[in-house]
């Protein structure tokens, strides 16, 4: 039981140290490469973030604890926004969201904490439907995203990285991401084991892995201050922009994107 524990933690103490040292320097690169502003920077961002989140769900369905599965993603979408509010308080910048400019981004953000918590509360089942309901909401997001969002400024650049490297970015992203999979996979495995040693309920378990699986997140929204610091000045407010749609873009690919398809993976092997 101590055993599983300890790998539990561990595994996300790698995955912290996987995006700060790899996914993040390889988004980064990409982003330089290819001009991207600070918005789409922080959707590369929220996007890799969820991997872990991908990784336990899917492994869930093999491990027969899906249902921990479920409340990993409504956990991690709240405990995500409540890492990002203690990020921005840790900066001192709190008052950016009070900017006209972040209400799409903070309504998004809101909504994929709620529907999660309704397919839990009304006991919505896996279906076909169902995920193609989820997936929709995504396409939905990203469509009113693009009307409302046009192309910004190049997101600046970290002052330790001079010239940004496409084939070193995909390189050290690809890595981070094989890194957060394989330590997801070992989550998974460790909760499936606690949950038949101490017969734990599968919302419990949820909360936990939550909390382990969104150190990614908090790791990357510390990074993404960190990076805008030295060009930060009165009413700058692009890191907030970038954090917050790391946040966003995350817990929107948690119930659009990872849940339908481990839904789907579910309905095949079930």
């Amino acid at each position: 039981m101590i055993t599983n524990f300890i790998i539990l933690i561990g595994s996300g103490t790698v995955v912290i140290g996987a995006v700060k040292y790899l996914l993040m320097p390889g988004i980064v690169n990409i982003g330089i490469s290819l001009n991207v502003s600070c918005k789409a920077r922080g959707q590369m961002t929220g996007l890799a973030t969820s991997i872990p989140e991908f990784t336990v769900l899917v492994a869930g369905v093999f491990a027969g604890v899906f249902d921990a599965g479920l409340w990993n993603i409504a956990s991690s979408n709240i405990i995500n926004w409540l890492l990002f509010i203690l990020t921005i308080f840790l900066f001192r910048q709190q008052l950016d969201l009070r900017n006209k400019k972040f209400v799409d981004e903070i309504t998004f953000g809101l909504l994929s904490v709620v529907i999660p918590l309704l397919v839990l509360f009304f006991q919505i089942k896996s279906s076909v439907t169902s995920a193609l309901l989820l997936f929709g909401f995504f396409i939905i997001y990203r469509i009113i995203d693009g009307l409302i969002n046009k192309s910004a400024k190049p997101a600046p650049i970290p002052p330790e990285i001079e010239n940004g490297s496409l084939w070193k970015g995909f390189m050290f992203l690809i890595i981070g991401l094989g890194v957060i999979m394989l330590s997801g996979s070992f989550m998974s495995a460790s909760t499936g084991l606690l949950v038949m040693q101490l017969n734990i309920p599968a919302w419990a378990i949820g909360w936990i892995l939550g909390l382990v699986s969104s150190m990614s997140e908090f790791a990357s929204f510390i990074e993404i201050y960190r990076m805008h610091k030295p060009n930060h000045k009165k009413n700058y407010n692009r890191d907030t922009q970038e954090a917050l749609d790391a946040l966003v873009s995350s817990n929107i690919s948690n119930i659009g994107l990872i849940l339908p398809i481990a839904m789907i993976i579910y309905l095949i092997v079930s």
